[in-house]
């Protein structure tokens, strides 16, 4: 079985920080010696080399055995003060539970976003944005004007406010988007992409006093998209923001968006 095997100073770098055996390790005054018993051990154990995987820099094999991937306390999801400068996609095990949110960090393992340390597994974007009525949107909503979201929820502080209408999506994919306002007319309400209606995201009623409910999924193909929902131009009445909503309490107008893909 050809290995590839390759003696240059990377090796030779990887053979000091290594502790696969305590041979592997240089002397100032016999450096090649070293280099020899280090290849001689990694090509029988067979431990650091891509073996019938090509597309491999690192096959590593074992019926008993893991890779114990580094051991890190962060302090929060932006801390770059454990891992200095770290690399976009550098991945770590963070021992640590502390914080407080939408930046705390737990348990797991984590990979640097180039901003942030994202819990591998979990879903790493989502945020919500509700008003609170009366008094978080005006008395009513003119066709083509935006209803306002005042009031930050839950997030993990990647999707943000641009202001009390506008949200930024700061990277491409596809996106859920859930959101609810109650409204005393019959009319409508669409979803905004960078200024441009999403023709598949309209909903409304004919009749009635209740919450117009959108859920839909959208695909941002340029990065810091804007996202807005607004009562659609050319609409013949504007809409009034209805605060009772049928009861005694006030009712909260909210929308939420996570990334999907």
């Amino acid at each position: 079985m050809q290995k590839s095997i390759i003696t240059t100073a990377a090796t030779r770098s990887k053979c000091e920080s290594l502790t696969i055996n305590p041979l592997c390790k240089f002397r100032k005054n016999s450096p090649f010696v070293g280099i020899i018993i280090c290849l001689i051990i990694f090509s029988f154990s067979g431990a650091l080399f891509a073996q019938n995987n090509p597309s491999a820099m690192l096959d590593v094999a074992s019926n008993n055995k893991g890779v114990l991937i580094p051991r890190v306390s962060l302090t929060s999801i932006t801390d770059i003060s454990t891992v200095v400068s770290p690399a976009t996609s550098l991945l770590v095990y963070n021992t640590a539970t502390v914080g407080i949110p939408p930046n705390n960090v737990s348990p797991g393992f984590h990979y640097w976003t180039g901003t942030k340390w994202n819990l591998l597994g979990s879903i790493t974007t989502f945020a919500e944005f509700y008003a609170l009525m009366p008094g978080d949107n005006t008395a009513t909503i003119a066709a083509g004007s935006p209803i306002e979201f005042p009031q930050n929820g839950p997030t993990n502080g990647i999707i943000t406010r641009i202001n009390a209408s506008q949200f930024n999506i700061p990277a491409v994919g596809i996106y859920m988007v859930d959101w609810q306002v109650s409204i005393a007319e019959a009319g409508q309400l669409i979803l905004q992409l960078n200024g441009t209606d999403i023709a598949t995201s309209v909903v409304g009623r004919a009749t009635g006093t209740s919450q117009i409910i959108g859920h839909t999924y959208i695909t941002t193909l340029l990065p810091n998209s804007v996202l807005t929902v607004v009562n659609p131009s050319g609409n013949p009445v504007a809409l009034t923001i209805n605060p009772g909503a049928g009861g005694t309490r006030a009712v909260s107008a909210n929308i939420i968006i996570t990334r999907m893909q």
